[in-house]
């Protein structure tokens, strides 16, 4: 069977968008873990004027920071995969990617900020898991792209 251009598919796209975007969402949740994982444990080793980095408060803040985002995104997330069948899927689908995009992203930075040039080089695998986060969080729409189809949904309005 074969569609022209101008022949709708045969199926919905809005479902399957959505799936994919909550299966995205999943995905850079767990990035984010796995990257500040892997970043407190080099915080644990790696020492500067005789002290473990993870024991200087600007390290410890931004650690923290990441570990709080990835708490606040984990159940947008969970409520958007048992919602995506539901009237709402959308509108959690939004909402569990714009915050996971973002605590990606945010993890990603505070990962390379706290290992350093290190994390580019081939000693690390890090910037295996940095490039599969910045590229997934532009994957099925951007943060900004899905803050405002959340914004449009609960208002109602465009802007």
């Amino acid at each position: 069977m074969t569609f022209s251009r101008s022949e709708p598919l045969p199926v919905p796209v809005g479902p399957a968008l959505a799936r994919a975007t909550v299966a995205t969402a999943a995905q850079l949740v767990g990035l984010a873990r796995e990257l500040l994982s892997v970043t407190v444990g080099y915080a644990r080793v790696r020492t500067q004027f005789g002290a473990p980095i993870g024991s200087f408060q600007a390290v410890k803040h931004q650690l923290a920071d990441v570990a709080v985002a990835v708490e606040f995104a984990a159940p947008l997330v969970y409520r958007a995969a048992l919602t995506v069948e539901s009237d709402s899927g959308d509108r959690d689908a939004s909402a569990a990617k714009a915050a996971a995009g973002e605590v990606a992203t945010l993890a990603a930075r505070v990962a390379l900020q706290i290992h350093g040039a290190i994390g580019y080089t081939e000693e690390l695998d890090l910037r295996f898991w940095l490039a599969r986060a910045w590229s997934l969080s532009a994957a099925y729409g951007t943060t900004a792209a899905h803050r405002e189809r959340l914004r449009t949904a609960i208002t109602g309005r465009r802007p």
